[in-house]
């Protein structure tokens, strides 16, 4: 390969006469040659003076994935001095300069004040956008900032293809930080391998759909962590007023005040792979009332949620609770499965009332008892009996066993009825403590492997059985079940009778 020419007819800017030293600014000539052909910046420090204006694709040597500059990869060193913090005036280090496609790969961006790492304005509508491998650090204003801009009114359609990025911000400046903000109109989005730290807010989706894959959001651990009006503003993705749809594999949301923020009835949020970890990075605020999901005060209609497969860990415990306080769904229109819930709390009625999703239906779920050369006593159910309700679940056991159970409580009276299926054998019992109803089986000495299954066949608000293994032990895991190996203070259910 020559040293003038690299990918494709991509033009070494080392012959147009830029020095990759940082000692002089490669602004004019880098937007003078820009319109002409694509550019390569092999390995150095390249100060910008003033916005990259650029009309065709521009290349790198080396994304470094860390914000220490060096001159083993390729570094666009911002001197630009840009005090805007409105979207609509903001500027970049890099900007859109036409209306082809658009494309900066293989290279690291360091800001300098409130501009944006790269700014896309207008988004053209149908054009497609693709940033991959570049890292933005010491971002004060947004990573990446896209708009459609006043003379673009059009939709634009699958215009941005971000993959294998760093979005990094600073310790000085916190307002307004945002790692990704795509402004209405700008839709079908793709994302890939994105890691944002240190923002604010990690991503804002106004309008349409993002497609996100093996994503970290991660806004805790830098500006302004000790303050309490800033950690209240500090949101991991939010979709916008309008009809802003996030579906995603693999997104890890770690330590913000509201996670996933809503802000119409519209939205739509699917994600598969779900995992949300508080760091402890914000220590030093006093509000501990933050939440898995948020809404607007006064919203009408509700957002549409699916979570399946995922982790959520609530730190602290009863005597020094953490800052997550409620993850429960603000939405009757949500489906969450399978995401377990890693908490040092006692398994109570308050916890599992902040702790467990309470507004969506809980799913059916499964136990194993193995055998034993005594009794067990094993319990299958604890339901919570702080609200006037009803609760109706199923039994079922690999074994045939069934049962029936319906529980009711009024005041401070709760009522259980049992009716057992034709073949069932088994022996259950109960135990009212601690605003719980506990429903247990006996397992005989020498049975084989018991599997057996729960299913809420209907409850209402603030009555529902707790699955004891989605509540793990921080410490080991292990799930908090009790196998009891006698029946003293428990008490008999019969077939057909109220207790």
């Amino acid at each position: 390969m020559s040293e003038e020419y690299r990918r494709d007819g991509a033009v070494n800017v080392l012959a147009l006469g830029v020095k990759n030293d940082g000692s002089e600014d490669v602004s004019e000539i880098v937007n003078r040659y820009t319109k002409e052909s694509a550019l390569y910046f092999p390995a150095g420090r390249y100060k910008v003076s003033r916005p990259l204006v650029i009309y065709n694709p521009i290349y790198g040597d080396g994304y470094a994935r860390g914000p220490q500059a060096d001159d083993t990869h390729t570094w666009l060193i911002s001197e630009i001095q840009h005090d805007e913090t409105d979207p609509l005036k903001e500027t970049g280090v890099v900007c859109f300069g036409g209306s082809g496609r658009f494309t900066v790969e293989d290279l690291n961006i360091r800001c300098c004040s409130h501009e944006c790492g790269i700014y896309i304005s207008p988004c053209v509508q149908a054009t497609a956008t693709f940033v991959n491998k570049v890292g933005i650090y010491n971002m004060r204003g947004y990573g990446l900032l896209a708009t459609r801009g006043s003379d673009n009114p059009g939709f634009s359609s699958r215009p941005l293809f971000l993959q294998n990025m760093t979005i990094f911000g600073t310790a000085d400046y916190p307002y307004p930080c945002v790692g990704i903000q795509l402004d209405g109109g700008i839709g079908d989005n793709r994302f890939a391998n994105i890691e944002i730290m240190g923002t604010r807010i990690g991503v804002v989706q106004e309008a349409s759909f993002v497609y996100a894959t093996n994503m970290h959001i991660w806004t805790g651990c830098l500006g302004q962590k000790d303050d309490d009006h800033w950690w209240e503003t500090t949101r991991s993705i939010v979709l916008g007023n309008g009809d802003a749809n996030f579906l995603g594999d693999n997104i890890y949301v770690d330590t913000s005040y509201v996670l996933i923020e809503f802000r119409s009835p519209r939205n739509m949020l699917s994600i598969n792979n779900f995992m949300s970890w508080e760091d402890g990075s914000i220590r030093g605020c006093t509000k501990r009332n933050a939440k898995l999901f948020g809404i607007p005060e006064g919203m009408t209609g509700y957002p549409n949620i699916n979570l399946t497969n995922g982790l959520i860990f609530v730190s602290g415990d009863n005597d020094n609770p953490g800052r997550l306080c409620d993850i429960t769904a603000p939405s009757p229109n949500a489906r969450i499965e399978n995401v377990r819930i890693l908490s040092n709390y006692k398994p109570d009625a308050d916890t599992w009332r902040r702790h467990s999703f309470l507004r969506c239906d809980t799913p059916a779920y499964a136990g194993i008892v193995m055998p034993s050369d005594e009794d067990q006593y094993v319990r299958i159910a604890a339901i919570v009996t702080e609200a006037n309700g009803t609760c109706e679940l199923i039994y079922t056991a690999d074994n045939g066993d069934r049962a029936d159970f319906t529980l009711a409580t009024k005041g401070e009276v709760t009522k259980i009825r049992m009716k057992k299926g034709i073949f069932c054998d088994a022996d259950f019992y109960a135990k009212i403590d601690a605003q719980f109803c506990s429903l247990y089986v006996r397992v005989p000495a020498g049975s084989p492997e018991l599997h057996y299954n729960i299913k809420t066949v209907c409850a209402s608000e603030c009555y529902f059985p707790l699955d004891l293994g989605l509540l793990k032990n921080h410490s080991d895991f292990s799930a908090k079940t009790e196998i009891l190996d006698n029946a003293d203070n428990l008490y008999e259910l019969m077939e057909d009778t109220v207790c």
